[in-house]
């Protein structure tokens, strides 16, 4: 009996040991987990959730790498903030982590080289930003489930891919000096924006699955990959790129809302410029542009075409070398029209039609550009001139597809879709 006694206690004390060992420090539970010192960090290296969030502020005895090797789940957010220039830490890892349920948000740490988080899937926004050093962050590509934004600004990355996120609500991607590459191979909806800006010249993207976006602006590209994008609600815009062509074969509007509460110049419809190696685009679904359709200073571009094109809402401006320029569906054009051709021999009397038959509803200008009417900021006259717009009608015919190759046709129109969100 007495045997067994001892037996059965020994077997309690063991099981209970490793209990006591696996419990976790108080920290972990707090609305707000404040890492200031390198002993603080070592005691929230025994988490394996965190109830609020993890707040790392600068400290001058961090180790080079600081890790969470058991942390699995974040309540709130993981922040970094106020941190001086001259941190040490290169490596931030937590290979465990796999939810944070609001933000990863990562700023000023200079050294940064490398965040390890290779299995976190989960989050409602990431934010790095002003991480110069930075060429891996291996979370990027393994989301799965992103609320809210997608943001990398100021990295060394050369490469952002993902091809397991279907959603985000802004994309913005800017001043990463390094970046070759940028393909989110799944996306299908950006609820706000997807935006490139001044990143390494010839950045190469890829959207293959992309059906819908607010704004859509790109700057410095050399390729562009949107076989599936259809509707962009508010702007379309290419911009300093060295892209050869631009093809959206399923896109057909462009513009079916806007917000006086912008200035109206920021909701820009479509532009397409100062991209010298463009030689060619095709729209050949695209039905209304809302505010203004502008191509201008791309040298290469000779041949413009819109097949179905049949209102634009604002302005036309249209400014090249361009050989031919075919808009057979042409019905309205809510503003002005300007052409300005550099084309030895090029003819402006087809074009007269879009004046005489009452098409646009603005002046006409060819071959000599017109710069584009300025908007008004105020919120009350833009919105009154857009509605303005949306309700003019159109007394013309449109312009027939049998005209000459070499005319110059432009025109702005829009759809009669207003959406107020």
């Amino acid at each position: 009996m007495l045997s067994n006694i001892l037996f059965l206690t020994a077997v309690g004390l063991s099981s209970f040991r490793p209990a006591q060992s696996q419990s976790t420090p108080s920290i972990c539970d707090n609305s707000t987990l404040l890492i200031d010192s390198r002993r603080v960090l070592i005691t929230a290296q025994e988490c394996t959730t965190v109830a609020g969030n993890i707040v790392i502020q600068y400290a001058s005895d961090y180790p080079a790498i600081i890790e969470f090797p058991n942390l699995e789940s974040v309540d709130g957010s993981f922040l970094s903030i106020n941190f001086d220039e001259d941190i040490r830490v290169t490596r931030l890892s937590a290979p465990k982590l796999t939810t944070v349920a609001a933000d990863v948000y990562i700023s000023r740490w200079v050294n940064l080289t490398t965040i390890n988080m290779p299995v976190l899937t989960t989050i409602n926004r990431v934010r790095l930003n002003h991480l110069p050093a930075l060429t891996s962050a291996n979370f990027l590509s393994a989301l799965e489930t992103i609320e809210n934004n997608y943001e990398v600004t100021n990295t060394s990355l050369k490469e952002i891919k993902n091809d397991k996120l279907l959603y985000a609500a802004f994309v913005e991607i800017f001043d990463n000096k390094e970046l070759e590459k940028f393909e989110l191979t799944a996306l299908a909806n950006a609820s706000y924006n997807i935006a490139l800006r001044r990143n390494k010249p010839g950045v190469e993207v890829s959207l293959p699955a992309l059906e819908e976006v607010f704004y859509f602006e790109f700057q410095r590209i050399s390729s562009l990959e949107i076989p599936e994008l259809g509707r962009v609600i508010g702007h379309f815009v290419v911009n300093d790129s060295t892209v050869e062509s631009l093809e959206a074969p399923k896109l057909q509007n462009v513009g079916l809302w806007y917000d006086p509460s912008i200035s109206i110049t920021n909701n820009r419809g479509l532009l397409i410029q100062n991209s010298g190696s463009l030689k060619s685009f095709s729209f050949p679904a695209l039905e209304a542009v809302q505010l203004d359709l502008v191509i201008r200073n791309n040298s290469e571009l000779h041949d413009i075409s819109f097949p179905m094109l049949k209102r634009v809402t604002g302005n036309v401006g249209l400014e090249g070398t361009f050989e031919s320029v075919r808009f057979p569906e042409l019905d309205r054009v809510g503003g002005i029209f300007s052409l300005g051709n550099d084309e030895a021999g090029f003819n402006c009397a087809d074009l007269q039609g879009f004046n005489t038959n009452g098409t646009i509803r603005g002046s006409f200008s060819c071959p000599d550009y017109q710069e584009l009417p300025t908007r008004s900021s105020s919120q009350g006259e833009s919105k009154k001139e857009i509605e303005d717009w949306l309700n003019w009608t159109s007394p013309g015919t449109g312009f027939e597809s049998s005209r000459s190759i070499s005319a110059v046709v432009f025109a702005i129109g829009i759809s009669g879709v207003l959406l107020v969100l």
